[in-house]
């Protein structure tokens, strides 16, 4: 039960003296007992997690390690600038009005000088933190640790295992994400010795001048060569996608794999002037504003501004899903490849079990993965869950009155 007291309000003659209640967070019981806990520690998560706030539900958000945020796609989007509202230029329009006046006109020429400051989703996942911080700590609490266990009580409520705590919910949302494949690259590593590793990648996509989506990212391509790395006919699309949409030239780098694409994908390739690559790659370094010269294993150099990954997925972290007992999609695949099945809000086959963000599949029409849908589906689920939540409350408030 939530906690209510009564605020006196008036400090002066005029003022009248008013009594209302103000809501206050109960204190936590022996129980690990909440109202809902999330598990995930992404934008998919953070939006769970700041609309449970925002509608004051005693919250438990399980965000993850470090090493798992690395395990996740979240953690390579790097810059977020095809969401309205999420740029950059807003933030230094405003910051530019406060420096208005002579004597700061050296720090507002040296703003508007600044190159782009991107903003990431690691940006948004740390603000929505702080708010959490700042607001309303008495409601939410957030664990840095994994998440390693799911199941039911004869109730329905679920119990969620962290480290060696147990902590139980009626409402249980999971964010826990996916990993895209990453390509293996041959390269010499300082002790002169080749190393096959995926881990040679990562300053590029650091830097994001290697990319991993096409709605998210594909428009920073316009005008430019881009290499695909892929063999699939996923990447066969991507590369033409990229030359219909932005007039980029591209290049498929297979990496070493036989180009699995069907015959008419070939012809179009062809005729779009796609060119495909099949050597190993050795190198593929980030530059100052662009990719150096992308090595392969024949001594071809590759001159491209941009990588762009399109290897399908490595890993769908749906175990606790799978523990739970919820409907998965993809028949056919490995348990590891496969989505969690949800309906328009949110909710699996499992009652107040409510899956957010890239773990997800609907039925009945793609849920595209981006970090606006993941919010989307966040507020959705958490307004079913505070829907149910008052219709409760309310029953019990009448059934007090009889």
């Amino acid at each position: 039960m939530r906690g209510w007291h009564e605020v006196d309000v008036g400090d002066s003659p005029r003022q009248a003296t008013l009594n209302f209640a103000v809501m206050t967070a109960p204190t936590p019981d022996l129980n690990h007992l909440y109202d809902v806990i999330i598990v995930g520690g992404g934008v998919a998560g953070s939006a769970a997690a700041l609309r449970a706030a925002q509608y004051l539900h005693r919250t438990l958000w399980v965000r993850g390690t470090k090493l798992d945020a690395k395990r996740s796609r979240a953690q390579w989007v790097y810059n977020i600038d095809n969401m309205v509202g999420v740029h950059d230029g807003i933030v230094r329009k405003k910051v530019c009005k406060l420096l208005r006046g002579d004597g700061l006109s050296g720090a507002r020429e040296k703003l508007e000088a600044a190159p782009h400051m991107p903003i990431s989703t690691r940006d948004i996942v740390d603000n929505v933190v702080d708010r959490i911080d700042d607001g309303y700590a008495s409601w939410v609490t957030h664990r840095e640790e994994t998440a390693t266990g799911a199941g039911r009580r004869e109730d329905g409520s679920f119990v969620v295992t962290v480290g060696s705590h147990e902590y139980h919910s009626r409402h249980l949302v999971l964010a826990t994400g996916v990993m895209d494949r990453q390509p293996e690259i041959l390269k010499t590593n300082r002790k002169g010795e080749l190393q096959d590793d995926i881990k040679w990648i990562y300053p590029a996509a650091n830097r994001e001048q290697v990319l991993y989506c096409i709605r998210c990212e594909g428009h920073l391509t316009r005008g430019r060569q881009v290499a695909v790395i892929g063999s699939t006919e996923a990447a066969a699309q991507i590369a033409m996608m990229l030359h219909e949409r932005y007039k980029s030239a591209t290049v498929i780098l297979t990496n070493g794999d036989k180009p699995a694409w069907s015959d008419k994908s070939g012809r179009l390739l062809e005729i779009y002037g796609i060119q495909v690559q099949g050597a190993r790659i050795t190198s593929i370094d980030a530059g100052r504003e662009s990719l150096k010269a992308i090595q392969l294993e024949d001594g071809t150099e590759i001159d491209a501004a941009f990588g762009l990954v399109s290897m399908g997925i490595y890993q769908i972290y749906n175990e606790l899903a799978i523990q739970l007992g919820a409907e998965l999609g993809d028949k056919g695949q490995p348990d590891r490849l496969r989505h969690v099945r949800i309906d328009a809000c949110g909710e699996t086959s499992i009652h107040n079990l409510f899956v957010v963000g890239d773990l997800a599949q609907r039925p009945d029409e793609p849920v595209m993965k981006q970090v606006y849908t993941s919010q989307e589906y966040a507020v959705r689920a958490l307004d079913l869950i505070d829907r149910r939540m008052r219709s409760a409350r309310r029953e019990a408030a009448l059934g007090q009155e009889q």
